[in-house]
């Protein structure tokens, strides 16, 4: 699934793109991308104001509401005439009033469009940007230190920190030399300043690079990233520590695969 450096990478490649289009129609091709059909009705000739992303989430901002767009495990948005590979796979297409068309192409069919009339409210359930000015070491600090869970499970958690998913969870704890079962409160200081510092680097570190691609992450005009030749444990499970020489460990943790070095990290319980 998407995390947010290529949920960020997609809107950055969508904004120049899109912004300012006026929409004439959404043709809804399968019919479980959209919970309310009719709720698009309203998002006809309206322009599109913005394109943020909160989290996962894709916004694109109207004069009244926002369309709001979960990629899930294999959505992509883009504005070239999709291959005769890619039609079947096109869930919704967003016509313009200039003729260009934005296509959600989603192979596995689990992405999903929203439309609501307050994105501030959609996203309330959110924890905070873990690149925003909320998400200090002391925040982290206090948080963690104040829940009773596994660290793993409760970065993943979108309602304590928006964004993060398996990939940069595994690196950014590696980084930090934090075991992933380890007890939230149970972290001492250092280690958790380690985090917040391993959690910012990596996120900006994999923007730049446009993104993990592991399997079939892609943006753009059939764009990859390519932050996975940066990756230190994820997807490393038997191969050796790149600082010790150790095996990378893969394990279950919180129903998540989860790569893990026995050596460098530390377990806190």
């Amino acid at each position: 699934m998407p995390e947010l450096p290529e949920v960020e990478t997609v809107v950055r490649s969508l904004q120049p793109d899109i912004t300012g289009e006026f929409i004439k129609k959404v043709v809804i091709q399968w019919p479980k991308t959209v919970a309310d059909p009719q709720s698009l009705k309203i998002v006809e000739n309206q322009p599109i104001r913005s394109v943020e992303r909160r989290g996962k989430f894709i916004l694109l901002n109207l004069d009244s509401g926002s369309i709001v767009i979960h990629l899930r495990m294999t959505g992509r948005l883009y504005t070239h005439a999709p291959d005769e590979t890619q039609a079947p796979y096109v869930t919704a297409v967003f016509h313009f009033s200039s003729g260009k068309r934005l296509h959600f192409q989603d192979t596995r069919k689990f992405g999903r469009i929203y439309f609501t009339p307050d994105s501030s409210d959609f996203s309330r359930h959110l924890g905070p940007e873990p690149l925003g000015p909320v998400f200090t070491a002391q925040w982290l600090k206090t948080r963690l230190n104040s829940r009773q869970r596994q660290i793993k499970p409760l970065l993943l958690d979108q309602t304590f920190l928006a964004g993060l998913g398996n990939i940069y969870v595994d690196e950014a704890l590696y980084l930090a030399g934090i075991h992933p079962v380890s007890l939230s409160h149970k972290i001492p200081g250092k280690p958790i300043q380690k985090l917040h510092r391993a959690i910012r680097k990596l996120l900006g570190d994999a923007i730049e690079a446009q993104g993990t691609t592991i399997i079939n992450f892609q943006h753009g005009d059939n764009r990859s990233g390519s932050f996975q030749h940066q990756l230190q444990v994820y997807g490393r499970g038997g191969k050796h520590c790149k600082k010790c020489e150790a095996l990378i460990l893969k394990m279950t943790v919180g129903q998540r695969g989860t790569h893990v070095c026995p050596a460098c990290q530390v377990l806190y319980n």
